[in-house]
């Protein structure tokens, strides 16, 4: 998510509540039967990128229920981002660079409609690598307030993502990976969510230009829960997937397409919150020219 799906932590802000991502099974056509073996790597720490992600969740409906009296609720969200992706060598390990060229949220609630530009708008953000080997990022120019920490924290979980083996796999081959950006904003509501996730290369095919494209199945799982008082329990539970492009012959060209419906649900004191939230969320990232 926000994908990365950190996307999907985007789409849930503070919202405090029992999450539950229901979607369907995602159908790939014409699987290759070829036992060869094809190089799936993330592309170089040095690669320039550019990268744009959306995320839409049209149709959410909330109902709240409190002493017996029910209110509903009805939006559409749409968050775009753009930035350019760089890196520079030091000592220390290197900083890649994020260079925020758009950050805009477009929302309609109960026909009012609205946009605004998001936490990151026109900023500048530096990852250093930790000594786990991750990085985390900052602000270049202050230090970051509200909105822009889970901001940051969210940029992290997809610079940290890892969806590929950075091996050679065979098609139908299947290898686990850690989806940071689900489980960095199930973490938001509920700190111990864990979040798993299998791939499995379904095919290889030829484009036009003479390069090869690999088309990967996503299947993502996450969950956990959290008392935080009398009557205030809240949770989280999900399943996501969707399909992953990845060109093998230009490092760092791959789309990202995740789709499912969110099912929040939460209890505090004697009020009773659901919400339904059909969404849909694309990654893209490419060489930068």
């Amino acid at each position: 998510m926000t994908l990365g799906s950190a996307e999907v932590g985007f789409m849930l802000g503070k919202s405090r509540l029992l999450v539950r991502l229901a979607a369907g099974p995602v159908m790939v056509m014409g699987l290759g039967l070829a036992e060869d073996t094809y190089p799936l790597q993330e592309p170089p720490v040095e690669t320039p990128l550019a990268v744009e992600t959306i995320s839409v969740a049209k149709g959410v409906t909330t109902t709240r229920t409190v002493d017996g009296k029910v209110m509903r609720h009805t939006a559409d969200v749409v968050r775009w981002r753009e930035w350019d992706r760089t890196f520079t060598d030091d000592a220390l390990g290197g900083i890649v660079r994020y260079r925020m060229k758009r950050d805009e949220i477009a929302t309609k609630v109960n026909g009012e409609e609205s946009k605004t530009d998001g936490p990151l708008a026109g900023k500048i953000a530096l990852g250093r690598k930790t000594g786990a080997g991750n990085r985390t990022f900052s602000l270049s120019e202050r230090t970051a307030v509200g909105d822009q920490v889970d901001e940051l924290v969210a940029m992290a979980s997809i610079e940290n993502r890892n969806w590929l083996p950075n091996r050679h796999v065979k098609i139908g081959e299947t290898w686990e990976f850690t989806p940071q950006f689900v489980r960095a904003a199930l973490r938001r509501d509920v700190p111990n969510s864990v979040a798993v996730g299998l791939a499995e290369l379904v095919d290889v095919k030829k484009l036009p230009d003479g390069s090869r494209e690999a088309l990967v199945k996503l299947v993502i799982r996450g969950g956990g829960e959290a008392a935080k008082g009398p009557n205030n329990v809240v949770g989280a539970e999900g399943l996501i997937s969707g399909n992953l492009t990845v060109n093998l012959e230009r490092p760092g060209e791959l789309v990202l397409r995740l789709n499912g419906t969110l099912v929040s649900e939460a209890q505090v004191g004697d009020a009773d919150s659901i919400a339904r939230v059909p969404i849909t969320l694309r990654f893209e990232s490419k060489p930068l020219k």
